[in-house]
């Protein structure tokens, strides 16, 4: 477990120096190429508190010995990221941290106007993220009712095929029940006409013997 823990402080070591390349970048660079730096700076930044949740959730399951140990590195770890968040909003705003210190005392008059801006900052990047959050949820949604729709259409399909082999079977049965109904009809015209027939032949007979009887009497 310890070993697992030392190997996402890796991973926090190599993100957080990612980090400050790109903050560095961010403050000597302009339009999209600066917009590119910060956009790898925000996805690093959501790397690493992703990295720093996982670390918690493996530290609250270490022994009570190494426990406060890495706990307390989880804490430091997220105090030195808070700072290099306040490190790329300033140079986001192309505030130069090294000016300021040299400037000593001028700087204070306007701190508490750039500590303003650097919260509106803050809100507003909260809000962008909340937004993108929000629009891939939609489209996750979105997916997801393409494919019940599409689900649906093929349920549909399989339906309407079912449908029309009972129609074709139901013809087909029609056409059965009209040609046994007709060999029926022919099988009873065929028995009255050999029952005529037979009542003619027999009434001949009877006639013959009745004239020969009478023709030697």
């Amino acid at each position: 477990m310890a070993s697992l823990i030392e190997s996402y402080e890796q991973q926090y070591s190599n993100l957080t120096a990612d980090i400050t390349y790109n903050i560095s970048k961010i403050s000597n660079t302009h339009g999209a190429e600066k917009q590119k730096y910060i956009r790898q700076v925000d996805k690093l930044f959501d790397e690493v508190s992703e990295l720093l949740e996982q670390m918690e959730l493996e530290v609250k399951d270490l022994p009570s010995r190494d426990k406060q140990k890495y706990q307390t590195r989880v804490k430091s770890y997220k105090t030195e990221l808070g700072k290099l968040q306040t490190d790329t909003r300033r140079a986001k705003l192309g505030i130069d941290s090294s000016r300021d210190e040299l400037l000593g005392d001028d700087t204070h008059e306007s701190e508490d106007q750039r500590k303003r801006l650097l919260d509106n900052t803050d809100a507003l990047d909260r809000t962008s993220r909340r937004l993108d959050h929000g629009y891939r949820i939609a489209l996750e949604t979105e997916e997801m009712g393409a494919q019940v729709l599409q689900d649906l259409s093929g349920q549909r399909q399989t339906i309407q095929r079912s449908r029309n082999r009972l129609e074709e079977m139901n013809s087909g049965l029609g056409k059965s029940s009209r040609v046994l109904s007709g060999m029926m009809r022919r099988i009873i015209q065929n028995r009255l006409m050999l029952v005529i027939i037979c009542a003619i032949l027999l009434l001949v007979i009877g006639l013959a013997i009745y004239f020969i009887v009478k023709r030697n009497s």
